[in-house]
């Protein structure tokens, strides 16, 4: 794994989930309070993050880092899901708007979902304190990636994404291809701006929102 990596990861975790805290969607209502707590599950692994990653070496470390890295980049999807839900529901708030017992039903279930990944990260994070990390939060090799992750991605702060974007826009108003096909994936590891490049094009092309 490459040092610092699951660190930016992790960082990217903290942001996005402090982004869904504040914003005034009702279809977050009862999931902030346990994404609150999920962000700072992850905050307490992320301290000892760094001086992890460099005693790799370890296999007993290697297992441990393989375990919080599965459950992070879970993490990272199931916040990315919320978001692009929340995304979803603002941006098209005139025309399409949860009914109440929809958004209570979806906060539920999210809710349910948040705590058992919170419950996941504690469990391995508990298991640190046998190898006796070093709280190491910044150092000057790891590079501080700007992530826009909520619902006001400006394009000019993303980069090195256009070719991506246009070839996703180019495909959604194929002619040629057939309208029942729904899904287009995005695939990757966690925290390579998957959620960003989405909602690029989403807000990019107004006779998309339609079919999203």
């Amino acid at each position: 794994m490459a040092e610092g990596v699951l660190f930016e990861v992790a960082s990217g975790i903290i942001e996005k989930a402090g982004e869904l805290a504040v914003q005034e969607i009702g279809l977050l209502l009862g999931v902030k309070e346990e994404i609150g707590k999920l962000r700072e599950t992850v905050s307490t692994i992320k301290a000892v993050l760094l001086d992890a990653e460099k005693k790799e070496h370890s296999n007993q470390v290697k297992e441990w880092l393989k375990r919080l890295r599965d459950a992070i980049y879970d993490a990272d999807d199931l916040l990315d899901d919320i978001s692009t839900e929340a995304l979803q529901q603002e941006v098209n708030k005139v025309r399409f708007c949860f009914s109440k017992s929809k958004q209570h039903a979806y906060a539920h279930k999210m809710a349910h979902k948040v705590k058992a990944m919170m419950e996941r990260l504690k469990t391995i994070g508990r298991d640190r304190e046998l190898f006796h990390f070093e709280e190491r939060l910044e150092e000057t090799q790891v590079r501080n990636r700007a992530r826009e992750t909520h619902s006001f991605v400006r394009a000019e702060d993303v980069i090195g994404r256009e070719n991506d974007k246009k070839a996703i826009i180019g495909i959604l108003l194929d002619s040629n291809v057939e309208e029942n096909v729904s899904i287009l994936p995005i695939v990757g590891i966690g925290g390579l701006g998957k959620t960003t490049l989405a909602q690029l094009v989403f807000k990019s092309k107004p006779e998309l929102r339609r079919n999203w």
